[in-house]
């Protein structure tokens, strides 16, 4: 009797694997891209460390939290939290070899990581781009005659 049962058990496994197998050739997959060389992901990786707040807003909390004061506890938080959480979330990118919302689904319970993250850039490149308006605006007021922050004549001042 357990024969039987053994061999059941063992048909249906392999009738499972079969269709996996079938389904997996039948299905047409696209090849993803990968880096040409290990240069172009380190570049790639500081193109997305390294931006516009770290250039203008870094001095500036600096100088509003203590200056020099303030690099000890950021650079604690930096080795203790910012560097490893970046070394995984570029390790698991590169073992799974997905985006930011899939790559997190190697967990069940991690799935809404990815969208979070997703979520949170979006938000914060709405800011940056902001920001970024700004200093465009007055970049190119700036080549005007008659500067808008040499007066109080311009529509967004308050009457007196």
């Amino acid at each position: 009797m357990k024969d039987n049962n053994t061999k059941n058990c063992q048909n249906d496994a392999q009738k499972k694997v079969d269709t996996i197998v079938t389904l997996n050739q039948c299905s047409p997959t696209q090849e993803r891209e990968s880096w040409t060389g290990r240069f172009d992901f380190l570049l790639s990786c500081v193109g997305f460390a390294v931006g516009l707040g770290n250039v203008w807003r870094f001095p500036y909390l600096c100088y509003k939290n203590g200056g020099g004061a303030f690099l000890i506890p950021y650079a604690i938080c930096l080795v203790c939290g910012g560097v490893p959480v970046f070394f995984l979330e570029i390790s698991l990118g590169q073992f799974m070899q997905q985006g930011g919302i899939t790559a997190w689904s190697i967990c069940p319970i991690f799935k809404g990581i990815g969208i979070g993250t997703t979520v949170v850039c979006f938000l914060l490149n709405i800011y940056y781009i902001i920001i970024l308006a700004w200093a465009l605006y007055f970049f190119g007021m700036s080549f005007t005659t008659l500067l808008p922050w040499s007066h109080c004549g311009n529509p967004w001042n308050t009457e007196r």
